[in-house]
């Protein structure tokens, strides 16, 4: 008797715990018009619907939780819903209810993880051909069909392309480069997208104002930007929250309980950069790790930071911020202390640093360094006030001018030879030349402001010796490469690295001077030639070495991978078999080597 008791009061306390349905599935779509940011596809099936255009096979293709299966199933009710023709499921009638609780006989949902393999294809092909129990069409839904077995995927093609009229098949997968092009093209293909964080936050607004749900707009923000473009993750991660407070959720509440790093911590970073100092950055990092949230979410919270500052720099405008209205407003007061172009070049460091900080085995040094760098780096000069200074230059002509002028900067290099000997030696003075002569040009354009280019400035002042205090040198920019030059020397230079190393020269002559930036030569090699790159790749200080002691060619180089069938280059790339062979017929030194030791297969195997 007592057990009965106690076994009927825990039975109607477990069915009340049992009876809550969580958020995700309290507010899945039940008509079309509830699809939350995928308007692009509810459209064309109301109107497919609407003209009685049903396909026989679907394949929705999206990120995780934008609505690909629900979507499925309102197609399902639609096409099968009593008062047909309907545009909308009535979700009311036996079909609509039957389909939303799953347990309908004709709607079928299977999941591709589980069921991969060909023994379910054969068993779906076998149970197709029969009619539908109860509504007007049998319909096949497939969840991540990517799962399917090469050899599933063929056995569903003829069913596919073919299946019975009362037959319907809709499949869904989040990688959708994974199903055969053969699948691909026996359906018709909806391409499902991230939601927005306004959508979404939209969308939680309503559900907590019926759910009656206390919360401020900062925590509704929060949420939706954690979701990461999911709906189904919003509505999960709010129901978390619901439990994680009775009372109204705020900003720091869902902060804490999530983990996310606080918006104060970045504008304190940036503040610092106004008036940067070493001991400063070091401390802002030991912070850093000590309040022990995750090194790479904190960096890609500072590039999203400095993100908002560079679109607020650009667009005048806050518009485009997906923040609060508070932070907005010191985005705003912010950015005046900024300049575009270094917030772009933070935003580079930060880029090209995160693959050294995630596999760093001393991330806390690795993260100081990165933040030194961006406080330190030097700021941008606008090229118009660069121009701006050379267009100051005089220009004098070589000929002229007057040996007894008082300002040394007119008088002409002779004259000024002869005074620098007048005065002997004199250790306060130094006679500074111009290193090297820069090409002359035959026309000199002007840009916006009047001013002549910057060679032609230079060139202008070279024509001239300065007379300057010995411990403050100026410094002069040397030469600017001439691609032509290098093509014309290229068979030399080759030559020259392959009498110090002649595996070396045979993979590098394998690429082709591509082009020059200043004191850079970039080095291009076709696409199928990745293994000759890397190996001049570990070699490129040699090969500066030489350029520079015998070409005199003081210059970095670069190696690029490009497409010489689309780039129009008639060069054909040898593979690295054959760029071994041709070293071992050139030099029979070499051939004699690998042949007393048997090196082929270790050379071929690299």
């Amino acid at each position: 008797m007592c057990r009965g008791v106690a076994w009927l009061y825990f039975n109607s306390l477990f069915g009340e715990f049992m009876a809550y349905i969580v958020l995700a599935r309290k507010w899945r779509p039940k008509i079309f018009e509830d699809v939350v940011g995928q308007e692009h596809i509810t459209q064309i099936l109301i109107n497919a619907l609407k003209n009685q255009r049903i396909a026989h096979a679907y394949i929705f293709a999206g990120p995780r939780g934008v609505g690909k299966t629900s979507t499925a199933r309102l197609l399902a009710k639609a096409v099968n819903c009593e008062k047909h023709p309907a545009i909308n499921p009535c979700n009311e009638c036996h079909t609509c209810k039957s389909i939303t609780e799953g347990h309908s006989l004709d709607v079928i949902e299977i999941d591709g993880a589980s069921n991969r393999g060909i023994d379910e294809i054969r068993n779906l092909r076998e149970n197709i051909r029969f009619s539908p129990a109860a509504a007007r069409y049998k319909i096949y839904i497939i969840d991540e069909v990517h799962m399917l077995t090469k050899e599933a995927f063929n056995a569903l093609l003829k069913t596919l392309e073919e299946p019975p009229s009362h037959a319907i098949f809709i499949f869904a997968t989040t990688e959708i480069h994974k199903v055969p092009l053969t699948i691909l093209s026996r359906c018709q293909r909806f391409d499902f997208k991230r939601i927005s964080v306004t959508r979404i936050q939209e969308m939680l607004q309503k559900i907590t104002k019926a759910e009656k749900i206390k919360i401020d707009e900062e925590a509704l923000l929060l949420i939706a930007r954690k979701a990461d473009g999911s709906m189904r993750d919003a509505e999960s991660i709010l129901d978390q929250m619901v439990s994680f407070s009775s009372e109204e959720l705020t900003g720091n509440l869902v902060r804490d309980s999530l983990g996310l790093i606080d918006q104060e911590i970045f504008f304190e970073f940036t503040e610092m950069l106004t008036h940067p100092e070493t001991a400063g950055i070091l401390e802002y990092c030991k912070k850093v790790f000590s309040s022990g949230h995750d090194i790479i979410d904190f960096l890609h919270g500072l590039q999203e930071h400095l993100r908002n500052i560079m679109l607020t720099l650009s667009l005048k405008d806050t518009k485009l911020l997906e923040v609060s209205d508070f932070l907005k407003e010191r985005y705003e007061k912010t950015v005046s202390e900024f300049d575009e172009k270094d917030i772009i070049h933070y935003l580079h460091i930060l880029g090209d640093s995160e693959q050294k900080l995630k596999y760093s085995f001393f991330p806390e040094l690795t993260l100081e360094l990165i933040l030194l760098k961006i406080a330190f780096k030097p700021s941008s000069v606008k090229i118009e006030e660069l121009l701006g200074h050379f267009a100051k230059i005089p220009s004098v002509p070589p000929t002229g001018g007057s040996e007894n002028s008082s300002d040394p900067s007119l008088t002409p290099r002779s004259s000024q030879e002869k005074n620098v000997q007048s005065k002997g030696n004199n250790p306060n003075t130094l006679k500074v030349t111009a290193k090297n002569e820069i090409r002359n040009q035959d026309t000199e354009p002007k840009n916006k402001n009047g001013f002549q280019n910057l060679e032609s400035s230079l060139k202008n002042y070279q024509q001239f010796t300065e007379i300057v205090p010995t411990k403050e040198p100026k410094n002069i920019i040397d030469f600017s490469l001439d691609i032509g030059d290098i093509k014309s020397k290229w068979s030399d230079i080759v030559s020259k690295v392959r009498s110090d190393k002649i595996a070396l020269a045979s993979f590098l002559e394998e690429g082709i001077p591509y082009a020059t930036e200043h004191n850079r030569l970039i080095i291009a090699y076709d696409n199928s030639s990745t293994f000759h790159l890397e190996h001049v790749e570990k070699n490129r200080k040699i090969i500066e070495g030489i350029l520079k002691q015998d070409f005199q060619l003081p210059v970095n180089i670069q190696f690029k991978l490009i497409d010489f069938k689309g780039e129009g280059i008639e060069k054909e790339p040898r593979t690295p078999e054959e760029v071994i062979e041709d070293i071992k017929n050139k030099e029979p030194i070499i051939r004699k080597i690998i042949d007393v030791f048997g090196l082929d297969e270790t050379l071929n195997s690299q």
